[in-house]
């Protein structure tokens, strides 16, 4: 039996048992007087009874858990408290106060008399709504400490990755390659080793006033790949080819910044260019908020990939709890997909 399955079956025996202790103190302030009276058999009631009071736990506990994904303690909680209290409400009229009502017309009774079913509605009405609080405040401090948790985790996370990019471009392979390119171009084209000295340096720059963002504007992004593509396109020619199209919108949302600093790198890494296989890069923005990087897929026998940076990227947008980032082979092109961040 697996772990789920478990604490649903003790979940269900406890309520049970709660729901019969109800009954047992209703039944205990009621006059003496009061008796059972319907053509429904006492046996079949609490069978009933107990199903529906246990329907309604269920419920109220699914929108808990549902509600966790879509509106988070931490980040809205009286719009949490607002909106989960309305549902607990209108779920227990429905499972509870509708099967009572139906209960009293076909006992040929009107909502007033006799009292019992009126009390242990109320009685039961109470009870749950107690008993639901209780797990919503459980569950409020784990969300809120796990959301704690969460933030100090992305905090480490942030450093390693900024670590680990800032390693990446100053590393020397890198650094190396940039300054054969620069010497060779002063040399031949002193106009374009200007160009590609301002490009670099705002490379750098880039680079180093990122880390000290978790979000940055597309629009910045774009400025920095675009010189970042420069580097590559002085170093390998026409071999590179590079196409953005991103709407006005697109341009005012946010997103991890060296995101696409990750994904062109990669780009260029695991895949070949040259005059005969020219490598294509584009970037465009979606009318769902998303940004779609891809290339084609021209691969490099000789680099084994491990897709690490894209696992860290994935990474980095669950931390900041943002669904939509994929990635993998799509026909003939390797594609991601960014979601966009609105201010």
């Amino acid at each position: 039996m697996s772990k789920n399955i478990k604490n649903t079956v003790i979940r269900i025996v406890l309520v049970s048992l709660y729901a019969i202790l109800v009954i047992r103190l209703v039944t205990f302030v009621m006059p003496n007087d009061i008796e059972y009276n319907s053509p429904i058999p006492k046996q079949v009631f609490l069978f009933f009874y107990l199903l529906f009071f246990n329907l309604n736990v269920e419920g109220s506990l699914f929108f808990d858990r549902y509600l966790n994904k879509k509106i988070h303690w931490f980040n809205f909680p009286k719009k949490r408290i607002v909106i989960q209290f309305v549902l607990i409400m209108i779920w227990a009229f429905i499972s509870i106060g509708i099967p009572f009502i139906a209960w009293y017309f076909i006992n040929e009774q009107s909502l007033i008399y006799p009292r019992a079913p009126v009390i242990i509605f109320i009685g039961s009405v109470v009870f749950l709504l107690v008993f639901i609080v209780i797990s919503m405040t459980i569950n409020f401090f784990k969300q809120w400490n796990s959301s704690l948790l969460d933030a100090e985790y992305y905090k480490q996370e942030k450093l390693k990755a900024n670590y680990r990019v800032l390693q990446n471009q100053v590393n020397p392979h890198f650094l190396f390659n940039s300054l054969n390119v620069l010497i060779s171009e002063i040399k031949h084209d002193p106009k374009t080793a200007e160009d590609f000295t301002r490009k670099l340096s705002k490379v750098y720059r880039y680079v180093l006033q990122s880390k000290n963002h978790d979000l940055i504007p597309l629009k910045k992004e774009i400025e920095f790949i675009e010189s970042f593509i420069f580097l590559h396109k002085v170093r390998i020619g026409d071999a590179l080819e590079y196409s953005a199209t991103i709407s006005d919108e697109a341009l005012e949302t946010q997103l991890p910044p060296l995101t696409l600093q990750i994904l062109v790198e990669n780009a260029i890494k695991h895949n070949v260019a040259n005059e005969e296989n020219v490598l294509k890069i584009s970037i465009e923005s979606g009318s769902d908020n998303t940004l779609t990087v891809s290339n084609n897929l021209q691969i490099i026998d000789t680099v084994n990939s491990t897709y690490t940076g894209l696992a860290n990227l994935s990474k980095r947008f669950e931390l900041i709890k943002k669904e939509g980032f994929t990635y993998g082979k799509q026909e003939a092109k390797f594609v991601v997909t960014i979601p966009l961040i609105e201010e």
